[in-house]
């Protein structure tokens, strides 16, 4: 069985989206920014295994792999695409919302984030991802401040690095593991997941 997914990533300008995406679908990363105008996407298909789609829940459901082809749509942080995102939420099966560790501002509007998914697409999960791992050093919010706040809301937490590929793969197999799991109804027996 061929399943499509559509996970969008949202969060605000500068933190990695577009970096995460052309990551995990074309395994390359590009050191100069350039800013997502609207909206792009890219696709993927992937197979999980019935262990990879078993880790987060509660019970074994599934027994066979599943190949699931993923339509990542990368959203515009920018402030002058408020309006014009959310048309593009429709349909979603998971939303990841991006923060920069490195970048407090970017991790203070977590929350704006977090607001936009649940009112255009308010029953679909959402994978809180701290991105520049690479720069874990530099941070300026601690993973257990984030960890909390996910936890409260029942969001998953990956941090992740777009420049070495850390957890980049784990993210987005999550993500689709999510998706498919929306889509079969089986949230309810969910357990917290992070990384």
């Amino acid at each position: 069985m061929n399943q499509l997914q559509k996970i969008i990533c949202v969060g605000s300008a500068f933190v990695g989206k577009t970096s995460l995406a052309r990551r995990f679908t074309l395994n390359t990363f590009i050191h100069s920014y350039i800013p997502t105008l609207g909206v792009s996407w890219l696709t993927k298909t992937i197979t999980l295994t019935p262990e990879q789609l078993n880790e987060n829940l509660t019970k074994e459901i599934y027994t066979e792999p599943l190949k699931i082809r993923l339509s990542l749509w990368d959203t515009g942080g920018q402030e002058m695409f408020t309006y014009l995102r959310p048309k593009y939420y429709a349909g979603a099966t998971c939303a990841v919302i991006v923060y920069d560790i490195t970048n407090q501002s970017s991790s203070d509007e977590i929350e704006i984030w977090v607001n936009e998914v649940v009112s255009k697409c308010p029953d679909i999960p959402i994978v809180v991802c701290g991105n520049k791992f690479d720069l874990n050093e530099a941070r300026s919010i601690e993973k257990e401040v984030m960890l909390d706040y996910t936890k409260l809301h029942k969001f998953d937490y990956v941090e992740s690095s777009a420049l070495s590929g850390f957890n980049v793969d784990k993210l987005f197999h999550h993500a689709s593991r999510l998706s498919h799991q929306y889509g079969d109804n089986m949230l309810k027996f969910r357990k917290e997941y992070s990384l």
